[in-house]
């Protein structure tokens, strides 16, 4: 008896030293960071919360007050790096630098982290398709997917490393569905689903993440990007400014609300928010420059050759934000109808980013038919015409444009009516006056005037739609 009691007592005793042990270990926190300094620590986690929520500017200001704090924490550099606006900045060097050798007193998480990222850098050219890497993200995130931090800056690359739609679904759909509140994952969803054209699904997303974080203006500028591919400018219209009534300062939703003016006939209006842009200080060189390429298309637009020659004189940025140059130089040139000017923007577009490649590239086609080369243009026309219904709704619009000029200048009237088929219905009737307009027939001219008048009811003396119509009532 008094043995089975000595065994029980034993048997307890390491039954309770396991359980205190337990609860010591496994009940620790992880620890992520390295750092001792609580300021910089704090600066650092409002910086990601920013980054979650597309505020650039405040997430940069507060990664550098961390980097100032504590100049050996590795996260906040990371984060800088992947935030970097504009041309290659000059300190980005200096923080790879920073984070190129692991030191002794980083964590686990940090070691980690800065690893992948630094792989991902060095082999960001070839890095599509790497599976060995892709699983290398995947297994990161199954190891720390509680961490929010991780996936403003492993999504990104974990697309880029994929690269497959499809993939890309399937995985980021098992990302919702385990954390579903989880709004970085629902944003680059929804934007999946919008390049798939699964607009449905897109607009679900959307509305979700504006249900978790109504008062961030991110949600609402995601949702009028979705309006806006498909050309309904009316409700982009509306949700761009609700972004704005949040946060007046998120530029990205301003300058796309300045396009939906743009493309909606505010001509004036749109001409007036770009040029407050361009009196921003050189803290968002991106923007600042944008707005000079879309002025210069408000100035093509109206046909206005003295503002335009006036801004394609003095607008000169400096070499590394050359390309902001690019568009205007080409509207200049085609509305000057300076040929060696177009070919030269032309060519030197390729070697820009993809957004002004994409402002520029159609008018492509002008440059082989002033150079007589009918046979190439239309090759690009045959080409185009295949992926035209993948074109976002303005791009779609511009092609059409340039591929009408076209057809008109040989009399083909009738290859210009499969472009028109997926136009909004006052696009359609713009296009089909200047179809009507370049045949002499007044009677449909003046039909399709009085149609395109009730669409474009309100006063802009300067957009060119409505004068056109105007004409045709003469």
């Amino acid at each position: 008896m008094k043995k089975r009691s000595i065994i029980l007592l034993t048997a307890i005793t390491i039954i309770l030293l396991l359980t205190a042990w337990g609860v010591k270990e496994f009940g620790k926190k992880k620890h992520l960071y390295s750092t001792n300094n609580a300021e910089a620590l704090r600066h650092y986690k409002a910086g990601v919360n920013y980054t979650l929520m597309y505020y650039i500017k405040e997430a940069r200001r507060e990664f550098s007050l961390a980097i100032n704090l504590d100049p050996n924490f590795p996260l906040p550099y990371i984060y800088q790096i992947m935030i970097s606006m504009g041309p290659k900045e000059t300190n980005i060097a200096e923080y790879y630098k920073k984070i190129a050798i692991p030191q002794k007193q980083w964590t686990d998480f940090e070691k980690e982290f800065t690893s992948l990222f630094l792989e991902f850098t060095k082999k960001r050219g070839k890095i599509s398709g790497d599976k060995k890497f892709a699983r290398k993200l995947e297994d990161f995130i199954n190891k720390y997917a509680d961490r929010i931090e991780i996936y403003p800056i492993i999504l990104p690359m974990y697309q880029t490393t994929i690269g497959d739609k499809d993939k890309l679904v399937e995985y980021y759909r098992y990302l919702h569905e385990k954390f579903p509140n989880n709004t970085q994952i629902l944003n680059r969803l929804g934007y999946l689903y919008l390049e798939k054209r699964d607009f449905k699904n897109a607009e679900n997303c959307f509305k979700k993440y504006i249900f978790i974080e109504p008062d961030n203006a991110n949600p609402y500028d995601s949702i009028a990007d979705l309006y806006f591919t498909l050309g309904n400018y009316k409700k982009a219209i509306e949700n761009y400014k609700k972004a704005l009534n949040i946060k007046p300062d998120f530029y990205n939703s301003k300058i796309k609300l300045a396009l939906c003016y743009i493309y909606t006939g505010k001509l004036r209006i749109a001409e007036k928010m770009l040029e407050e842009m361009t009196k921003l200080s050189s803290e968002n060189p991106y923007l600042k420059y944008t707005s000079y390429s879309l002025k210069s298309f408000i100035y093509f637009s109206g046909g206005e050759k003295e503002k335009l020659k006036k801004l394609y004189e003095n607008f000169n940025p400096s070499e590394k934000y050359r390309c902001f140059k690019i568009p205007v130089n080409v509207n200049f040139a085609i509305l000057f109808k300076d040929k060696k000017l177009l070919s030269q923007s032309l060519k030197e577009a390729e070697n820009c980013y993809k957004f002004i490649k994409e402002m520029v590239m159609p008018f492509k086609i002008k440059e082989l038919v002033w150079e007589g080369k009918d046979r190439e243009a239309e090759k690009i026309i045959i080409e185009s015409a295949k992926k035209f219904n993948e074109l976002a709704y303005d791009k779609k619009v511009i092609y059409a444009h340039i591929i009408s000029d076209y057809y008109i200048s040989k009399k083909q009237y009738e290859k210009i009516k499969p472009f028109l088929e997926n136009l909004q219905p006052e696009d359609k009737v713009y296009f089909n006056l200047i179809i009507a307009k370049s045949q002499n027939n007044k009677k449909l001219c003046k039909e399709f005037a009085k149609k395109l008048l009730e669409y474009y009811n309100e006063s802009d003396d300067n957009f060119y739609k409505k004068k056109e119509a105007l004409e045709c009532l003469k």
